[in-house]
């Protein structure tokens, strides 16, 4: 089957021997290919996932772009996360939170332990330098509570009334009722309408 004699130049070999040789380069160069094909579906592998925490992180942003006071106490109204959206309401009146760089004031996300501590992710409505609300964002809606637990973290928590889902413009609305206290709601934006 094989001519194990001299070949064409008169050197010793044989066409299985040549035979072989072009086997291993072919096995050598299939194998280069496996490997790169699997470095590239590795890297989009990675460049898939890479994309899909992206998304997963993506967070929306909520901006409050006016704070309205109706109540009959000047209040102040405290971002911890950006002090630059720090401002003071006369009573029956409302502020734009509009700045140089932003349209409103952005809600904190507090999420621990990621989005941590609860003293900077928060905003406050504070009245006679007491706080009387505080508001943060966490999954998919806006909360409050009027008091902290021990370690400074929200006691209770309460979905904000009114347009509590996350992402969007919305007006921060402040009441006092007296029979029990200080609350806010959001609602549509007046830029909105």
């Amino acid at each position: 089957m094989y001519n194990t004699g001299t070949n064409e130049t008169g050197a010793a070999g044989s066409d299985a021997m040549d035979g072989l040789k072009l086997l291993g380069q072919m096995v050598k160069g299939i194998a280069k290919s496996v490997e790169l094909l699997g470095k590239g579906i590795g890297l989009t592998g990675q460049a898939l996932n890479d994309g899909s925490v992206a998304v997963r992180t993506a967070m929306p942003v909520t901006e409050l772009t006016s704070v309205f006071n109706t109540t009959d106490e000047t209040i102040k109204f405290i971002n911890q996360e950006s002090p630059r959206d720090s401002k003071e309401i006369l009573p029956q009146s409302a502020v734009s939170m509009k700045t140089q760089k932003t349209d409103g004031a952005w809600v904190p996300w507090f999420h621990p332990p990621r989005f941590a501590p609860f003293n900077r992710k928060r905003m406050e409505i504070v009245v006679d330098d007491v706080p009387v609300i505080y508001l943060w964002q966490r999954d998919d809606h806006i909360y409050w509570c009027n008091r902290l637990d021990s370690q400074g973290n929200p006691a209770k928590a309460y979905e904000v009334p009114g347009i509590s889902h996350v992402g969007g413009k919305r007006m921060l609305v402040v009441r006092n009722d007296p029979e029990n206290g200080y609350s806010a709601f959001l609602s549509e934006s007046v830029e909105n309408k």
